[in-house]
């Protein structure tokens, strides 16, 4: 081979070896690149609300949903009956009761409210009726029930509205008719006792003996004191707690009695000793 030959052969053969390393150069390893993670968001899920349903009704709370008795105690079913025959003042059916109070009249609530002491109940007409203290719920019936009276006690007032609605209207009409004698309240003017009005009690005064009443002056509130004073009169509205007392005149007035007590020792000469009580300034008491 000759010498130009063997010269590109050479070349050719450097050539190859630079392009190969080049390629190599160029396709390196790949860097390990890192995960890139996408920025955390909440995402809140929206309320799918069915429009097909009807919407619920609101709850009122200041009503109760349920105004029947059924659901409360035996006594006190028993008291709102008592309190429903005392606003009625008439007899009352089972079915009125049951009816107004919506309550089912059970053989035991039924049981119980003819026992009880504050009801009468009627086994022929099958009725309930409120019975009040006094069975009083008219004018005429007052009147007798005070009339009938053996003392001078009175009747309460609070007694006669026990049952009776009626009681102040009727109260107040016989007054003005000064049938009756009414005490009443000082704070409100409301009538607490009555009494029945005896008209033979009634004493007519004669026109002199009126005249002579009102001829006499009554002193003024603040000089009657005084005035009762100069009459040898203790007024009532004075305060024992008041009126001081001259203790150390009542004192010096009254002497206590000395009361000396000996002891007799010697005895045995109480026939020649003398008692030295009865020595005075004059010598011996004979």
């Amino acid at each position: 081979m000759s010498l130009d030959k063997q010269a590109a052969a050479f070349t050719r053969l450097v050539q190859a070896q630079s392009g190969l390393a080049g390629q190599r150069r160029t396709v390196a390893a790949p860097q390990p690149t890192l995960p890139v993670t996408a920025p955390q968001t909440t995402l809140k899920r929206k309320k799918i609300v069915d429009r097909s349903k009807p919407a619920p009704t609101p709850i009122i709370y200041s009503q109760p949903t349920d105004t029947s008795l059924m659901g409360q105690h035996i006594l006190t079913q028993v008291h709102h009956v008592v309190q429903f025959l005392k606003s009625r003042e008439t007899p009352q059916t089972m079915q009125q009761i049951a009816s107004y109070l919506a309550i089912n009249m059970t053989p035991s609530l039924l049981e119980i409210l003819k026992r009880n002491e504050r009801i009468t109940y009627d086994a022929a007409a099958n009725t309930f009726e409120f019975k009040p203290i006094h069975n009083i719920r008219s004018a005429q019936a007052l009147l007798a029930f005070l009339q009938q009276q053996t003392t001078a006690q009175g009747l309460s007032v609070k007694e006669l509205k026990d049952g009776w609605s009626g009681a102040i209207d009727t109260i107040a009409d016989l007054e003005e008719r000064s049938e009756i004698l009414v005490t009443r309240t000082k704070k409100d003017n409301q009538p607490r006792m009555v009494w029945t009005n005896d008209r033979t009690l009634d004493v007519e005064v004669e026109e002199e003996f009126r005249n002579i009443w009102h001829k006499v002056v009554i002193p003024l509130p603040a000089e009657l004191p005084g005035e009762l004073e100069r009459a040898g009169l203790k007024p009532t509205s004075v305060d024992p707690a008041t009126v001081k007392k001259d203790v150390k005149a009542a004192q010096k007035g009254r002497k206590r009695a000395v009361n000396r007590r000996v002891k007799v020792s010697n005895t045995h000469m109480s026939g020649i000793l003398k008692d030295s009580k009865d020595l005075k300034s004059g010598g011996w008491k004979k």
